[in-house]
């Protein structure tokens, strides 16, 4: 940003390397933007990095710290499982995520001697939990394990009225596909983080099913999240599984009083009609049904997908949104993104896992009711905030964005491939809290996350680099001085060799990670390394989501 322009430009992805599922909020407290992520098995997890700007980032630190993972039974999760899809909110005061803990081997935990209490929360609550704190950077309390939750991806929502909403989805109860889920919501306690029962003509209830999907064989729906925008409450989630499918959809209910005096009143009409919809189970309720219907959706959703634009766009599998309004910067939708990487025998592959993007958001109304009479422009409610749309006009994410830095307004965009170049210097072991990213893993070794599928990465000269998708696709080069050695973990294979190094040649051994090959070689810079002959090319197409599934991308460690 300069003063004589006073533009501001945003380069997509705003965080790069594996971190998806971002959830951010306006920390008026601090003036500024503060953005979780998932974080999975990784320790310390959760990072909450801070913009005032939305371009410029930086870690301001991580909820959940070595003490806190232990609560949360981190050492027993699978690969690709722990902390799934956080929601980041103030309620009441405090800052508050809502999180879920997946994949937890709870018979290893009993057997490595957790306390029972520990495993029969995380057990009651399906993994699902609340951390809060009173300053962003911690110390954070908790885990809350929510008795009674159900499902994955928690929202936290705080309504006009003081009441507080734990939503998030599952699997449908009564599914008419394979695949359907349904979002269910329910109060909460947040002084005590206990779900509240609720009471209507028949007596308690708990969970009220708010939505199933956005049309016939609609699946997965992920991310969901509650917002107020005046008289209006919307409901936002992702649809199609958080792959090539991935969506996010958007819909709506009146609710000027509150959302739980909206579904009451939904409720009570249907019951006097006979169109009450059919509950999931008994001391449940549903606000979805043929003819009586809480929300109502967009008629253009979905308003963020890239599944349109074919395999052959860089960025797939968008989705998984949030909506922050900025005081000076105006409204913003954070979502995830993958950036594919073209591979000569593979096709496209993802390496780098799921990463934060952003783009600016307007609100509309359509210009007008078309019918076959003329009936002169749409008379819209002044309060009426319309819907959500991406700005520019492009209906897709953008490379990188040009706005004013006064007041938000796009100027320009690049609709490109977000193709950057990264060196990551492994040459002595990383330490927890040095610099960007760092995460100790299980095993000892601490990664940092590769920010780029074109990488150079230093080696030691006598150590070990390993560049991990999980325990099972890892990639090992140990260098010795006079050759090296690798071994490429896939699955249940396990390839390896080991090369000389050239006598004499000048310079150091590097990894360069291009195009799904790692080619070995010895030079005197990271920019020398590009051109440099390669002493061995290691296919490394294993560590790709694709082929070793899961959800996390690559990390790269030293052990020296």
């Amino acid at each position: 940003m300069t003063a004589t322009t006073a533009t501001m430009d945003i380069t997509n992805p705003v965080l790069r390397g594996m971190y998806p599922d971002p959830s951010w909020m306006w920390d008026e407290p601090g003036e500024r933007v503060a953005l979780v992520n998932s974080s999975f098995e990784l320790v310390p997890g959760l990072p909450i990095h801070v913009s005032d700007d939305i371009a410029n980032w930086e870690l301001a630190g991580n909820a959940v710290d070595e003490a806190m993972a232990q609560r949360l039974l981190i050492p027993f999760v699978l690969d690709s499982g722990g902390l799934y899809a956080p929601t980041l909110r103030m309620i009441r005061g405090k800052y508050v995520i809502a999180c879920t803990v997946a994949r937890i081997d709870l018979d290893a935990a009993a057997a490595a001697g957790v306390d029972p209490e520990s495993i029969e929360g995380a057990r009651a609550s399906q993994g699902n939990f609340i951390i809060e704190a009173d300053a962003l950077e911690g110390p954070w309390r908790g885990p809350y394990w929510i008795e009674g939750a159900e499902g994955i991806d928690p929202d936290i929502f705080e309504d006009l009225d003081g009441s507080v909403y734990w939503t998030q989805t599952r699997p449908a109860v009564r599914p008419r596909w394979e695949g359907q889920t349904e979002v269910w919501t329910q109060r909460i306690d947040p002084e005590t983080w206990r779900l509240c029962a609720s009471h209507d003509a028949d007596g308690d209830y708990g969970k009220t099913v708010l939505w199933t999907g956005y049309g016939v064989e609609a699946v997965w729906a992920e991310g969901p999240h509650l917002y107020r925008i005046g008289d209006w409450v919307y409901l936002m989630t992702a649809e199609g599984g958080t792959s090539f499918d991935h969506s996010e959809m958007t819909m709506r209910t009146w609710a000027p009083d509150g959302l739980g005096p909206a579904i009451d009143s939904l409720q009570g009409q249907a019951h006097e009609d006979g169109t009450e919809p059919r509950a999931p189970r008994a001391n449940e309720r549903s606000v979805v049904g043929r003819y009586a219907r809480l929300f109502h959706p967009c008629k253009k959703n979905p308003f963020l997908t890239h599944r349109h634009l074919g395999l052959e766009e860089r960025v797939q599998c968008v989705g998984h949104a949030d909506l922050l309004h900025h005081p000076r910067l105006g409204w913003w939708g954070a979502c995830l993104g993958s950036r594919e990487t073209p591979t000569a025998a593979h096709g496209a592959l993802s390496f780098l896992g799921r990463e934060t993007f952003v783009a600016p958001i307007d609100w509309q109304h359509d210009p007008a009711q078309w019918s076959l009479e003329s009936n002169g422009p749409a008379q819209g409610e002044s309060d009426d905030p319309g819907w959500p749309v991406l700005a520019g006009g492009a209906g897709r994410l953008a490379q990188t964005l040009r706005i004013d830095a006064a007041d938000g307004t796009l100027l320009d965009m690049c609709i490109g491939p977000c193709e950057s170049q990264a060196v990551v210097d492994a040459r002595v072991p990383f330490a927890v809290g040095d610099g960007e990213g760092a995460a100790v893993r299980a095993d000892g070794t601490v990664y940092r996350r590769m920010p780029e599928d074109k990488c150079v990465v230093l080696c030691p000269p006598r150590g070990t680099v390993r560049i991990r998708q999980d325990g099972r696709h890892t990639l090992s080069v140990a260098t010795d001085g006079t050759s090296v050695q690798w071994a490429l973990g896939e699955g249940t294979e396990r390839r390896e060799g080991m090369v000389p190094i050239p006598e004499g040649e000048p310079g150091s051994v590097m990894l360069v990670f291009d195009k799904g090959m790692v080619r070995v070689v010895v030079a005197q810079s990271a920019e020398q390394a590009w051109t440099a002959p390669a002493v061995e090319v290691i296919d490394v197409a294993p560590l790709s989501t694709e082929w070793s599934g899961g959800f996390v991308g690559c990390l790269v460690g030293c052990d020296a």
